[in-house]
């Protein structure tokens, strides 16, 4: 087949941030049996990325989404709809009443992601961008979809962005790559990564959205320069002094509206100077890290850990990922802590305070100490996993095993991110018979060894016929 015009260079690039923190790997169950609690995390409100349509995947559910409604969180936007939605995009799920443990409901699907504004700088040894004074983290999980008109175009047509290396930091005054960061929050340290992205969209500048530059994090300092209200946000001085500040959603003034360590969201229609380090907002709004606060409603959610507490005395292990202190107290006795690193999904209850959760399922999905590899040609085989549920896959000789963890998507044709992914879904209880009516067999896989060597996909997804293969990964033995 003829490749699109964005396809004119490689269908995939492999090159990968190969960050000792930015690993995958594979799943280590430490839930009670290897199951959830009796609670269900199904009918919990859930919060993570979008693994795959078919109704929506979250936290390796399936959402039924018939009469769900979207609500963009930033404007209270609520036209937006199901089919809009992609791959790597992180969504809070609210349950219906209807939903059970058995068959999950949404009633809505929360979108809010974490940055929007210009590619300021790059780092490849780290694998970094900094978007709106945040240090934002690339890995091998992370996702990237261009949405540009030139994509599309049929004259002067772009290279669509499929990974971090068509991003172009801003040069001078000349804005770099303008995208929009799905992620979550790592860390509120200065100089260190405060997100961890799961989808970079490179996108045409909007012109008459009231938050087309924005950015949400830890609070830092309630003190910016000579603003009567202010605050910092990563690398990002705020000024609120012509702000509207809403608290619980109610008007609030600037000036007290916000303390250190809260999660505050900053947004303006209007670009900053760039690079971006001060930035005067028309609107600010407090977040919370857990996507509910009612004490005892079962809440799902996934992300990284930033901070690990042995047990000690009377006093029970924990962990951090978003902010939220993860309570192990009600684990079973021996049940090993996720490291600095690992990706996790945490199911539990709040507690009474609304800010930690006390666990009753944690599922490291992806470990930091594995290392990753990148695959691109094509599928050769396909079998059923040991596990129910998985497929064994076979790529330029290597097999590896898709779960319902692995973010799938078809990306054959320019058209793909323009397809109602629920008309045709590509997910793991479809992907066998998917793949083989796909008039494509190339793919561009992500994976991570687990812990017994077993290579894990954290991404999937079909690109247009090919016969350029292509491998990264370390280099584990030289040649004699």
């Amino acid at each position: 087949m003829t490749a699109a015009p964005f396809m004119r260079a490689l269908p995939f690039a492999v090159a990968l941030a190969l960050a000792a923190c930015g690993g995958g790997g594979g799943g280590t169950d430490t839930s009670n049996n290897g199951t959830s609690s009796p609670s269900s995390a199904d009918t919990a409100v859930s919060s993570g990325a979008i693994s795959a349509f078919g109704s929506v995947f979250v936290n390796g559910h399936e959402f039924a989404t018939g009469s769900a409604r979207v609500m963009d969180d930033d404007t209270g936007d609520t036209a937006g709809r199901v089919s809009e939605l992609e791959v790597g995009q992180v969504v809070d799920v609210e349950p219906s009443s209807s939903s059970t443990t058995a068959a999950p409901v949404a009633q809505w699907l929360h979108v809010h992601p974490l940055v929007r504004g210009y590619v300021d700088a790059s780092d490849t040894t780290a694998g970094t961008i900094t978007v709106m004074g945040q240090v934002v983290s690339l890995d091998s999980g992370t996702l990237f979809s261009d949405h540009r008109a030139c994509v599309a175009a049929t004259t002067n047509a772009c290279t669509a962005v499929t990974d971090a290396s068509g991003l172009v930091a801003t040069t001078g005054g000349t804005p770099g790559t303008y995208a929009t960061v799905d992620g979550y929050l790592f860390s509120s340290t200065a100089g260190s990564a405060q997100i961890v992205a799961t989808l970079v969209s490179v996108r045409d500048v909007p012109t008459s959205y009231p938050a087309a530059f924005k950015a949400e994090g830890v609070v830092g300092a309630t003190t910016v320069g000579g603003a009567t209200a202010g605050v910092t946000i990563g690398g990002l001085a705020v000024d609120l002094d012509h702000a509207t500040c809403r608290v619980d959603g109610k008007p609030v003034a600037c000036a007290t509206a916000f303390a250190a360590g809260e999660v505050v969201s900053v947004f303006s229609a209007t670009a900053p100077a760039l690079p971006a380090t001060a930035f005067n907002a028309t609107v600010a709004i407090e977040r919370r890290h857990l996507p509910v606060q009612t004490a005892g409603q079962a809440v799902e959610f996934d992300g990284r850990v930033s901070a690990s507490t042995p047990a000690s005395g009377t006093m029970a292990a924990t962990f951090v990922v978003r902010g939220v202190t993860v309570d192990t107290s009600q684990m079973p006795a021996g049940t090993s802590l996720p490291a600095v690193g690992d990706m996790v999904r945490v199911a539990g209850t709040v507690s009474a305070d609304g800010l930690s959760v006390v666990a009753t399922s944690i599922k490291i999905t992806h470990a930091a100490r594995s290392v990753s590899y990148a695959l691109s040609g094509d599928v050769t085989a396909v079998a059923a996993g040991t596990v129910s549920g998985t497929f064994n896959v076979t790529v330029l000789g290597q097999t590896i095993v898709v779960s319902d963890q692995t973010r799938l998507s078809d990306r054959q044709t320019w058209q793909w991110m323009d397809d109602d992914p629920q008309s045709n879904p590509f997910n793991i209880a479809t992907f066998q018979t998917y793949l083989a009516a796909s008039a494509s067999q190339h793919v561009a896989v992500k994976a991570a060894k687990d812990s017994s060597g077993v290579l894990q996909a954290l991404s999937f997804a079909i690109w247009p016929a090919s016969t350029f293969s292509e491998v990264a990964g370390p280099v584990d033995a030289t040649p004699a």
